[in-house]
């Protein structure tokens, strides 16, 4: 059988993250049955051409869409994976490949489509105000991305042009989460073009060390007032241990947070800074379980997959991924987001667990993930779509 093949789209955006590194990923685990191509373009090329006519290269960008014109005259893809045209590549990226009339299979990474910072979230709390109101104009107003009414008049003019090219009823969606697929269907995506695919990790492949029992409780991701970090310290405050909370990872809500342990005298949080994933062994080795205390709802939630592929139970909000990935008492805590002390009862359990439970925790949680969220699961799964569009895997 010959491969397939298949163009990978990905528009970085100014600040590395979770997103670029699943579309890199995903595209190297299907050049095992696939020939794959990377088109990436950044937000950091896009502004260098001049941010004065940046807004007018976002809705129409001529030189994305003639490079992909060439690229596909060149190599005719058989399908085209997009992950995301937003900001610099322009909505022209999806009337263009409705021309070729190439099957698209969009991985959504986010909420763009309905909300202009795509987290459905704002002021610290969960907002879908656009969404209910069939419009963008309370995201203007709140000036929800980047804090300025300029770059959110944008992004509302961005995503109506998206949603009016006709790639809501062209393209094949994949959601990474039940909850995500729940909410995307509320902003418009067609439930009938809808599929769900969750991401995949390889951390169960690793030498398992079961979580001590005297170990820390550990946080890795970007810092920022999203994924819930003030409330974690707030609880801790009132805990009374010797254990320590380790934060490792940088990012805006920094200062705040650190600013917040300082005023508190809470000798046992220990900010890491970013550390690379060849860095991170020693502190998985003493984490007894890790925590995504996220307040949006996470679309894939990978750090909580890699977390379980570790052995290390999770403790998460009931929001987003985390109700699929912990579904099970035994892969960790699912607590109440209207409940302000759900968080501080949880940890302190948490903390009172002897060896044995929190083994048998590990135990579940790895070969969760290795059945349910291995590369193979995820190409199985992406392969059926592309099968219902006469795209044949090689296998």
């Amino acid at each position: 059988m010959t491969r397939p093949k298949i163009l990978s789209v990905f528009n970085r955006y100014l600040q590395y993250g979770g997103e670029e590194t699943m579309a890199k990923t995903m595209a190297e685990t299907l050049r095992s049955i696939a020939n794959v191509h990377e088109y990436n373009y950044s937000t950091e090329e896009w502004l260098s051409k001049g941010k004065l006519t940046a807004p007018l290269r976002g809705l129409h960008n001529k030189q994305v869409i003639g490079e992909l014109k060439q690229l596909h005259a060149e190599h005719q893809f058989d399908c085209w994976l997009i992950h995301n045209v937003f900001p610099g590549m322009s909505p022209s990226v999806y009337s263009l490949v409705q021309k070729l009339q190439v099957p698209v299979i969009h991985i959504l990474h986010n909420y763009r489509f309905g909300c202009l910072n795509g987290l459905l979230f704002r002021n610290e709390h969960e907002c879908q105000e656009c969404p209910q109101k069939g419009n963008f104009l309370p995201g203007i107003r709140h000036k929800c991305w980047n804090g300025n009414y300029i770059t959110s008049l944008f992004s509302a003019i961005f995503q109506l042009k998206a949603r009016h090219s006709g790639i809501l009823h062209y393209a094949q969606f994949v959601a990474l989460s039940h909850k995500q697929a729940e909410l995307l269907i509320s902003l418009g995506i067609p439930k009938e073009k809808l599929h769900i695919i969750p991401l995949f990790v390889d951390t169960y492949k690793e030498p398992y060390t079961p979580p001590p029992a005297d170990g820390h409780i550990l946080f890795i991701g970007r810092l920022s007032p999203e994924k819930g970090l003030l409330p974690v310290l707030e609880a801790w405050k009132d805990i009374h241990t010797s254990r320590q909370l380790i934060i490792a990872g940088d990012g805006p809500q920094r200062e705040e947070l650190e600013n917040y342990v300082s005023q508190h005298h809470l000798t046992n949080v220990i900010f890491k800074g970013f550390v690379p994933k060849e860095q991170q062994q020693e502190l998985w080795d003493k984490t007894t379980a890790y925590i995504s205390p996220s307040l949006c709802h996470e679309a894939g939630a990978t750090a909580i997959l890699e977390a379980l592929g570790r052995g290390r139970p999770v403790i998460a909000y009931a929001k987003g991924a985390a109700c699929d990935h912990i579904a099970n008492p035994m892969h960790g805590w699912l607590m109440n987001p209207d409940d302000p002390n759900s968080l501080k009862q949880t940890l302190h359990s948490i903390l009172q667990m002897s060896s044995e439970q929190l083994e048998q925790m590990g135990h579940t949680s790895r070969e969760f993930t290795k059945i349910n969220h291995s590369a193979k699961t995820w190409i199985n799964l992406l392969a059926k779509i592309l099968h219902h569009q006469n795209v044949q895997l090689s296998k």
